[in-house]
């Protein structure tokens, strides 16, 4: 998946929030964006306590990225 740069601030903001547990609320303008993300399943719709829509990190794009780092890690290396 390509990513917009759009969507790049989504998944930081998202991937930033959930280290205390929390999910990005954003403008209405982004939404397509994360609805995209969210279809790919990096990230997942959720409603906070005071009713708004929020964005949340999956354990699938944790996974991803996890996975990334594994690949990274054994570039360049030969058995």
């Amino acid at each position: 998946m390509d990513l917009t740069e759009t969507q790049m601030d989504l998944l930081t903001a998202a991937w930033a929030t959930a280290r205390d547990g929390n999910g990005v609320v954003i403008e209405n303008w982004a939404y397509p964006d994360a609805d995209r993300l969210a279809e790919a399943g990096w990230l997942e719709r959720r409603f906070t306590q005071d009713g708004e829509l929020a964005w949340f990190w999956t354990e699938a794009a944790e996974t991803a990225f996890d996975y990334g780092d594994l690949m990274q890690s054994a570039e360049g290396r030969q058995n």
